[in-house]
Protein backbone atom coordinates (compact mmCIF):
# COMPACT_ATOMS: atom_id res chain seq x y z
CA UNK A 1 0.00 0.00 0.00
CA UNK A 2 2.87 2.40 0.87
CA UNK A 3 4.54 2.25 -2.55
CA UNK A 4 1.00 2.98 -4.31
CA UNK A 5 0.58 6.00 -2.21
CA UNK A 6 4.02 6.95 -3.10
CA UNK A 7 3.71 6.85 -6.44
CA UNK A 8 0.88 9.01 -6.32
CA UNK A 9 1.80 11.75 -4.02
CA UNK A 10 5.59 11.90 -5.52
CA UNK A 11 3.95 12.43 -8.59
CA UNK A 12 1.27 14.85 -8.16
CA UNK A 13 3.15 17.38 -5.49
CA UNK A 14 5.14 17.65 -8.70
CA UNK A 15 2.50 19.38 -10.47
CA UNK A 16 0.85 21.70 -7.58
CA UNK A 17 -1.55 23.96 -9.20
CA UNK A 18 -3.49 26.69 -7.45
CA UNK A 19 -6.81 25.98 -9.49
CA UNK A 20 -6.63 23.25 -11.00
CA UNK A 21 -8.98 20.95 -14.23
CA UNK A 22 -8.07 17.66 -14.98
CA UNK A 23 -5.89 16.72 -18.01
CA UNK A 24 -5.54 14.33 -20.44
CA UNK A 25 -2.73 12.91 -18.91
CA UNK A 26 -4.42 13.10 -15.12
CA UNK A 27 -7.19 10.80 -17.22
CA UNK A 28 -4.46 8.32 -18.21
CA UNK A 29 -2.71 8.50 -14.92
CA UNK A 30 -5.86 7.76 -13.03
CA UNK A 31 -7.07 4.81 -15.20
CA UNK A 32 -3.67 3.37 -14.30
CA UNK A 33 -3.85 3.42 -10.70
CA UNK A 34 -7.16 2.12 -11.22
CA UNK A 35 -5.61 -1.29 -12.55
CA UNK A 36 -2.68 -1.04 -10.17
CA UNK A 37 -5.80 -1.17 -7.23
CA UNK A 38 -7.33 -3.98 -8.97
CA UNK A 39 -3.98 -5.69 -8.97
CA UNK A 40 -3.20 -5.45 -5.84
CA UNK A 41 -7.01 -6.48 -4.06
CA UNK A 42 -8.24 -8.46 -6.70
CA UNK A 43 -11.05 -10.78 -4.62
CA UNK A 44 -9.76 -8.90 -1.20
CA UNK A 45 -12.74 -6.66 -0.21
CA UNK A 46 -10.86 -5.52 3.04
CA UNK A 47 -7.81 -4.61 1.72
CA UNK A 48 -10.10 -2.40 -0.98
CA UNK A 49 -12.09 -0.78 1.80
CA UNK A 50 -8.46 -0.11 3.41
CA UNK A 51 -7.24 1.62 0.44
CA UNK A 52 -10.75 3.40 0.63
CA UNK A 53 -10.15 4.74 3.55
CA UNK A 54 -6.77 6.15 3.34
CA UNK A 55 -7.87 7.58 0.44
CA UNK A 56 -10.32 9.29 2.35
CA UNK A 57 -8.00 10.43 4.77
CA UNK A 58 -5.38 11.61 2.21
CA UNK A 59 -7.62 13.74 0.66
CA UNK A 60 -9.11 15.75 3.84
CA UNK A 61 -5.44 15.86 4.47
CA UNK A 62 -4.70 17.33 1.11
CA UNK A 63 -7.91 19.40 0.44
CA UNK A 64 -6.29 22.42 -0.85
CA UNK A 65 -4.02 20.61 -2.98
CA UNK A 66 -7.28 20.39 -6.34
CA UNK A 67 -4.90 18.00 -8.49
CA UNK A 68 -4.37 15.83 -5.40
CA UNK A 69 -8.14 16.50 -4.11
CA UNK A 70 -8.92 14.85 -7.30
CA UNK A 71 -7.03 11.72 -7.75
CA UNK A 72 -8.02 10.80 -4.03
CA UNK A 73 -11.50 11.59 -4.82
CA UNK A 74 -11.52 9.58 -8.27
CA UNK A 75 -9.65 6.81 -6.37
CA UNK A 76 -12.00 5.80 -3.19
CA UNK A 77 -15.00 6.51 -5.16
CA UNK A 78 -13.78 4.11 -7.64
CA UNK A 79 -13.41 1.73 -4.68
CA UNK A 80 -16.41 2.27 -2.82
CA UNK A 81 -18.42 1.63 -6.13
CA UNK A 82 -16.72 -1.62 -6.81
CA UNK A 83 -17.34 -2.97 -3.21
CA UNK A 84 -20.79 -1.55 -3.34
CA UNK A 85 -21.14 -3.48 -6.14
CA UNK A 86 -19.76 -6.84 -5.40
CA UNK A 87 -21.40 -6.22 -1.90
CA UNK A 88 -24.93 -6.19 -4.10
CA UNK A 89 -24.28 -9.13 -5.96
CA UNK A 90 -23.71 -11.15 -2.33
CA UNK A 91 -26.55 -9.98 -0.61
CA UNK A 92 -28.55 -11.25 -3.81
CA UNK A 93 -27.26 -14.96 -3.35
CA UNK A 94 -27.66 -15.16 0.38
CA UNK A 95 -30.91 -13.65 0.36
CA UNK A 96 -33.03 -16.72 0.24
CA UNK A 97 -30.50 -18.38 3.27
CA UNK A 98 -30.93 -15.93 5.57
CA UNK A 99 -34.45 -15.34 4.72
CA UNK A 100 -34.63 -19.48 5.66
CA UNK A 101 -32.71 -18.37 9.30
CA UNK A 102 -35.03 -15.60 9.83
CA UNK A 103 -38.43 -17.62 9.26
CA UNK A 104 -36.94 -20.41 11.35
CA UNK A 105 -36.53 -18.77 14.57
CA UNK A 106 -38.62 -15.42 14.09
CA UNK A 107 -41.07 -16.46 15.77
CA UNK A 108 -40.23 -17.00 19.47
CA UNK A 109 -40.04 -13.14 20.36
CA UNK A 110 -42.04 -12.03 23.97
CA UNK A 111 -44.27 -9.52 22.89
CA UNK A 112 -44.67 -7.79 25.34
CA UNK A 113 -41.47 -5.65 24.31
CA UNK A 114 -40.72 -3.19 21.97
CA UNK A 115 -38.05 -1.19 20.32
CA UNK A 116 -38.51 1.91 17.90
CA UNK A 117 -34.56 2.18 17.51
CA UNK A 118 -33.55 -0.21 14.56
CA UNK A 119 -30.00 1.25 15.24
CA UNK A 120 -29.55 1.29 11.39
CA UNK A 121 -28.77 5.17 11.59
CA UNK A 122 -25.33 4.28 10.25
CA UNK A 123 -26.36 1.25 8.37
CA UNK A 124 -24.23 1.84 5.40
CA UNK A 125 -20.92 2.04 7.03
CA UNK A 126 -21.18 -0.57 9.53
CA UNK A 127 -22.36 -2.97 6.51
CA UNK A 128 -19.53 -1.79 4.32
CA UNK A 129 -16.70 -2.95 6.62
CA UNK A 130 -18.72 -5.90 7.65
CA UNK A 131 -19.05 -6.93 4.63
CA UNK A 132 -14.78 -6.25 4.07
CA UNK A 133 -14.50 -8.07 6.48
CA UNK A 134 -16.65 -11.35 5.58
CA UNK A 135 -18.92 -10.86 9.00
CA UNK A 136 -22.42 -10.55 9.93
CA UNK A 137 -23.70 -6.96 10.09
CA UNK A 138 -26.41 -7.75 11.63
CA UNK A 139 -24.26 -8.70 14.89
CA UNK A 140 -22.11 -5.58 14.26
CA UNK A 141 -25.21 -3.71 14.70
CA UNK A 142 -27.02 -6.00 17.63
CA UNK A 143 -23.87 -5.58 19.57
CA UNK A 144 -23.72 -1.88 19.45
CA UNK A 145 -27.30 -1.80 20.29
CA UNK A 146 -27.10 -4.13 22.88
CA UNK A 147 -23.19 -2.13 24.59
CA UNK A 148 -24.64 1.83 24.16
CA UNK A 149 -27.98 1.59 23.61
CA UNK A 150 -27.06 2.72 19.79
CA UNK A 151 -25.35 5.62 21.12
CA UNK A 152 -22.96 7.92 19.21
CA UNK A 153 -20.80 8.74 21.76
CA UNK A 154 -17.86 8.15 24.41
CA UNK A 155 -18.62 5.82 27.81
CA UNK A 156 -17.23 7.00 30.62
CA UNK A 157 -15.52 3.65 30.90
CA UNK A 158 -13.44 4.37 27.92
CA UNK A 159 -14.28 1.15 26.50
CA UNK A 160 -16.04 2.66 23.36
CA UNK A 161 -19.09 1.98 21.36
CA UNK A 162 -18.62 -1.99 21.82
CA UNK A 163 -17.37 -2.12 25.36
CA UNK A 164 -14.38 -4.06 24.68
CA UNK A 165 -11.96 -3.66 28.35
CA UNK A 166 -8.76 -4.10 26.52
CA UNK A 167 -9.54 -0.96 24.34
CA UNK A 168 -8.84 2.35 26.00
CA UNK A 169 -10.76 4.73 23.82
CA UNK A 170 -10.79 7.83 26.02
CA UNK A 171 -14.11 10.29 26.51
CA UNK A 172 -15.32 13.14 25.18
CA UNK A 173 -17.08 13.07 22.22
CA UNK A 174 -16.49 10.69 19.81
CA UNK A 175 -15.05 11.70 16.12
CA UNK A 176 -16.13 9.35 12.78
CA UNK A 177 -12.69 8.39 12.69
CA UNK A 178 -13.00 6.51 16.30
CA UNK A 179 -16.20 5.17 15.61
CA UNK A 180 -14.86 3.67 12.49
CA UNK A 181 -11.89 2.27 14.37
CA UNK A 182 -14.01 0.91 17.18
CA UNK A 183 -16.21 -1.34 14.46
CA UNK A 184 -12.81 -2.94 12.89
CA UNK A 185 -11.66 -3.56 16.69
CA UNK A 186 -15.13 -4.93 17.25
CA UNK A 187 -14.57 -7.10 14.25
CA UNK A 188 -11.30 -7.84 14.97
CA UNK A 189 -11.60 -8.43 18.53
CA UNK A 190 -14.37 -10.96 17.86
CA UNK A 191 -12.48 -12.92 15.15
CA UNK A 192 -9.43 -13.33 17.27
CA UNK A 193 -11.77 -14.99 20.55
CA UNK A 194 -12.97 -17.25 17.74
CA UNK A 195 -9.48 -18.21 16.45
CA UNK A 196 -8.43 -18.66 20.24
CA UNK A 197 -11.28 -21.30 21.33
CA UNK A 198 -11.16 -22.80 17.96
CA UNK A 199 -9.96 -26.18 19.17
CA UNK A 200 -13.03 -26.40 21.25
CA UNK A 201 -15.55 -24.15 19.61
CA UNK A 202 -16.16 -23.75 15.85
CA UNK A 203 -17.27 -20.61 15.16
CA UNK A 204 -17.56 -19.86 11.20
CA UNK A 205 -19.71 -16.28 11.39
CA UNK A 206 -19.67 -14.73 8.06
CA UNK A 207 -21.44 -11.77 5.99
CA UNK A 208 -23.05 -14.33 4.48
CA UNK A 209 -23.64 -17.88 6.67
CA UNK A 210 -24.22 -18.11 10.42
CA UNK A 211 -26.21 -20.57 13.19
CA UNK A 212 -28.09 -20.23 15.78
CA UNK A 213 -24.98 -22.22 17.89
CA UNK A 214 -22.53 -19.92 16.55
CA UNK A 215 -24.27 -17.25 17.51
CA UNK A 216 -24.97 -18.22 20.95
CA UNK A 217 -21.34 -19.45 21.43
CA UNK A 218 -19.99 -15.69 19.97
CA UNK A 219 -22.01 -14.42 22.49
CA UNK A 220 -20.94 -16.68 25.59
CA UNK A 221 -17.18 -15.65 24.28
CA UNK A 222 -17.88 -12.00 24.21
CA UNK A 223 -19.54 -11.66 27.28
CA UNK A 224 -18.45 -14.38 29.14
CA UNK A 225 -19.01 -17.81 29.06
CA UNK A 226 -18.49 -21.58 30.00
CA UNK A 227 -17.20 -24.27 27.89
CA UNK A 228 -18.24 -27.73 28.73
CA UNK A 229 -17.83 -30.96 27.04
CA UNK A 230 -15.88 -34.31 26.10
CA UNK A 231 -14.47 -33.93 22.99
CA UNK A 232 -14.69 -31.26 19.88
CA UNK A 233 -17.92 -32.45 18.75
CA UNK A 234 -19.63 -32.26 22.25
CA UNK A 235 -18.46 -28.83 23.38
CA UNK A 236 -20.90 -26.00 23.68
CA UNK A 237 -20.30 -22.55 25.34
CA UNK A 238 -23.18 -21.59 28.36
CA UNK A 239 -23.01 -17.92 28.75
CA UNK A 240 -22.85 -16.95 31.95
CA UNK A 241 -25.29 -14.55 31.95
CA UNK A 242 -28.37 -15.47 29.47
CA UNK A 243 -29.90 -12.62 29.82
CA UNK A 244 -27.46 -10.75 27.67
CA UNK A 245 -27.34 -13.18 24.84
CA UNK A 246 -31.67 -14.36 24.85
CA UNK A 247 -33.78 -11.53 27.03
CA UNK A 248 -36.77 -10.77 24.81
CA UNK A 249 -36.85 -14.26 22.82
CA UNK A 250 -38.50 -17.12 23.89
CA UNK A 251 -40.93 -17.70 27.74
CA UNK A 252 -37.90 -18.24 29.78
CA UNK A 253 -36.79 -14.66 28.64
CA UNK A 254 -39.95 -12.62 29.09
CA UNK A 255 -40.13 -8.85 30.84
CA UNK A 256 -36.99 -7.42 29.09
CA UNK A 257 -37.46 -3.67 28.87
CA UNK A 258 -35.69 -4.57 25.51
CA UNK A 259 -33.88 -7.10 22.69
CA UNK A 260 -30.58 -8.25 23.96
CA UNK A 261 -28.24 -10.34 21.99
CA UNK A 262 -29.14 -13.22 19.70
CA UNK A 263 -33.22 -11.63 19.43
CA UNK A 264 -31.39 -8.03 18.14
CA UNK A 265 -29.37 -10.07 15.33
CA UNK A 266 -32.69 -11.65 14.45
CA UNK A 267 -34.64 -8.25 14.18
CA UNK A 268 -31.81 -6.40 12.43
CA UNK A 269 -31.47 -9.04 9.56
CA UNK A 270 -35.36 -9.14 9.55
CA UNK A 271 -34.90 -5.13 8.59
CA UNK A 272 -32.13 -5.63 6.60
CA UNK A 273 -33.63 -8.25 4.03
CA UNK A 274 -36.93 -6.17 4.04
CA UNK A 275 -35.12 -2.80 3.27
CA UNK A 276 -31.80 -3.64 1.68
CA UNK A 277 -31.75 -6.79 -0.16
Amino acid sequence: MKKIFTLILGTLLLWSVFAYTPTSQDLVQVRLLKTQLDTITTGDMKGKRDFYAQMKTLQEQFANHEQVNYYMNELWLYLITEMNTEKAKVKILSKTTKQDFVDQYISGFSQNITTTDTCTGWYNTMDTISFANNFPTALTIATRYREVNCGYYMPVNGDGPFQIISKDYGTGQITEATFLKAIQDFIDFSKAKHTQYKTKLWIKLTYTWFTWTWLVNHAALYNGGTITGTDASWYVATPNNPHYVFDGYGPDFTGALRYWLVPKFLKVLDWELKNTY
